[in-house]
Order: structure tokens, then sequence, then C-alpha cells
């Protein structure tokens, strides 16, 4: 995919998101915010909620992006432990309470109900068998992909739909723009390994488990312009002459393991690269979320220790890129943008007209 095209299409994404801004904005003129979440569920709330109870880290760190962490009364146990942003330590000075574990069955009701939140944030893969139970209990509750996301979109669809959530539109925006930079410019510096095959394992009990078709870390490699070696689609476990099968260039071990675990697993008599990643790296790499600005990154300093510095270059995927001159893409965007902001004022005017012949 050309440099024009990927700048067209993130340009249609913001376009479209700003269309989205309006109407928000026209819903909140109303004193109502009405979202639909990933299960199809219409939630409609009167304002930005205050008293948050999050499940999942991936929402969280969404939260702390975004300038909204103070809502937070409750979350779960990895957004408790959470090294991002502070977060944690964020967390502990807010006195907010655990409320357990990141999957279903370590959730507790009874300590969400004590909090009394104006909503729950969960995840609609590890919380779904919850959803029953909270709204029995009138618990109004948001399911969001979370940790469950199968692609960078639903990244940028949970960002979007917590900026709205709490009228942070605009930094919601300019956080999917930061991605869609990093992930544009890592593109384009890893260029050298293009169509490297790498294999993800992310765990090595009772099988080799890996990140196969259809994944978000599918995804991500393919936003890099690399292949997911793992012929499979979803996550699944394999043996080790599947493995050789797929013939990868490069194995990521993205799971806590000793050396001898990865060992006996077979992974090193494939005479394959293989690299371990450290705790944070594993994070960084499997957390569908803001984090997804780092990412490249890691991938980037794992290819160069698997297969050598193919760059000739130092540079790392950076976070903020120096602006090119301006093309008529930049041009379109400027544009849109403005024609959305004319009619925010033109719309506030008759609003308030309204309001006041009323």
């Amino acid at each position: 995919m050309s440099k024009r095209i990927q700048k067209i299409i993130v340009v249609y994404i913001l376009i479209l998101l700003s269309a989205s801004i309006l109407t928000s904005w026209i819903i909140q003129t109303q004193n109502s915010i009405i979202l639909t979440d990933t299960l199809g569920r219409t939630i409609e709330f009167n304002k930005p909620p205050s008293r948050v109870v999050t499940l999942s880290p991936s929402i969280t760190e969404i939260m702390s992006e975004l300038g909204v962490l103070d809502a937070i009364i409750g979350a779960d146990t990895y957004s408790y432990n959470d090294w991002y942003l502070n977060i944690s330590r964020i967390l502990i000075n807010q006195n907010v309470s655990v409320v357990g574990g990141y999957w279903w069955s370590t959730i507790k009701v009874e300590e969400i109900l004590k909090l009394n939140p104006d909503v729950v944030l969960a995840d609609k893969g590890a919380h779904r068998p919850l959803l029953e139970t909270l709204e029995s209990y009138g618990l109004k509750t948001i399911y969001l992909h979370g940790g469950s996301a199968t692609s960078i979109n639903d990244v940028y669809n949970d960002i979007y739909t917590i900026g709205l959530l709490f009228n942070r539109t605009e930094r919601a925006l300019e956080l999917i723009n930061e991605i869609s930079e990093v992930l544009e410019s890592s593109r384009t510096l890893l260029e050298p390994y293009r169509e490297k095959r790498v294999l993800v394992v992310i765990d090595l009990w009772q099988g080799i488990w890996v990140a196969g078709r259809g994944t978000y870390i599918d995804d991500l490699l393919s936003k890099l312009g690399l292949i997911n070696a793992a012929d499979l689609y979803g996550w699944g476990s394999v043996n080790i002459e599947t493995v050789y099968r797929w013939n990868p260039d490069l194995i990521i071990i993205a799971c806590s393991y000793p050396e001898d675990t990865i060992r006996s697993a077979g992974l090193y008599d494939l005479e394959k690269p293989v690299v371990q990643l450290n705790e944070t790296e594993i994070d960084i790499l499997s957390r569908p979320g803001p984090m997804l600005k780092l990412a490249p990154r890691v991938v980037f300093n794992t290819l160069i220790k698997a297969l050598g510095n193919q760059t000739n270059t130092t540079q790392q995927p950076v976070q903020q890129f120096t602006r090119e001159k301006k093309t008529d893409i930049d041009i379109v965007l400027t544009t849109g943008l403005v024609i959305v902001a004319v009619a925010l004022i033109i719309l506030g005017i008759l609003v308030a007209g309204k309001k006041k012949t009323s």
C-alpha cells in the first residue's frame, strides 16, 4: 500500500470521526449521551459519569490517555498494578478499590455494588458471562472490545467510544491520529524486513499457543509489513511439527517462561532465531490499547536482535514526527475540519436562539 493511499485512509477515518463529533455534540445539547456498545446495546447518560468501575487494563489505559482517570473508583487487579503512565500510583493515591482479577470468574460483583458506580466498563470477551448478573442489579454497563480486540480498528473504536462518553472526543481523535502516524512511520522503517515470517508464541501451557489469523497481533504484524507465520485462525495450540512446517523466520516468545521450558517445547531445535520478551515488552505487544504506540518499537528491536540491523540506521520508531510539506491530502483534511468547526458554530447559534425564544 502506497504512502499516499495510507494518508487518504487516515484522512477518511478522521473526517468520519469528525462527523461523529458533530453528531455527539448535538446529542449532548439535548442533555444526553447515547452510546451503542460492542454487544449492540444502547446506553444513555444525562452527563459524563464521575464514578466508574473499569474491568480491563486496556480500557483503563485509554481513560488515562484521555485524562479521565480521576473518575475511576474501582478497578481490576491488572489495572491497579499497571505501570503504563504511572496508572498504578495514581489509582493507589485515589484510594481506588480492587474489584477482582481480569476474567469474569474472578470479578467480585458485591464489591462493585458497594461502590455504587455510574457505569461499569467491561470487556466483551472476558466479562460477557457477567451481563445478566450486572443487569439484574441495575448496574449500567458498557461492553468495549478491551483486551478482546481482534484488530487495530477495534482499539480505535474503544478510544472514540470512551472519548464520547467523557466528552473527550477531541483528545480521542488526537490519540487515534498519534497511533496511525506511528504505524505508518514504522512500516517505512521496517521496509528492509518486509514479509518476514514472524511467529508470536503467547503461552507454553500444554502445547505451543500462538497468535493466528484474525487476532490483534496478526493485524499489527500486517500493518508493519510482516507476515504472521501462524496458519490458523484465532488463538490456538499446536505441536512443534506444525511450527516446523510453518517455517518462521523469527519466533517471538511473548510469555514469561524459563528458558528450560522453551527448550523442552522444541523451539530451539528448529534452528530459527528465538527472542523472548521481558514482561514490559509482553504487555506492550499483547495489550490492545494506547500502548500500541510502543508496539512497533518492540517488534523493531526484536527483528534487530534476531536478524541484524538491516536498516543502516540506529533510528527507532518514535511517537512524534516532523510534518512534511503540506500536500493535497493535508489541505483536504484541514478543509474538512474547518467545515465541521463552522457547522458546530452555526448549530450552537441556532440552539442558543431556540432556547432564547422558548
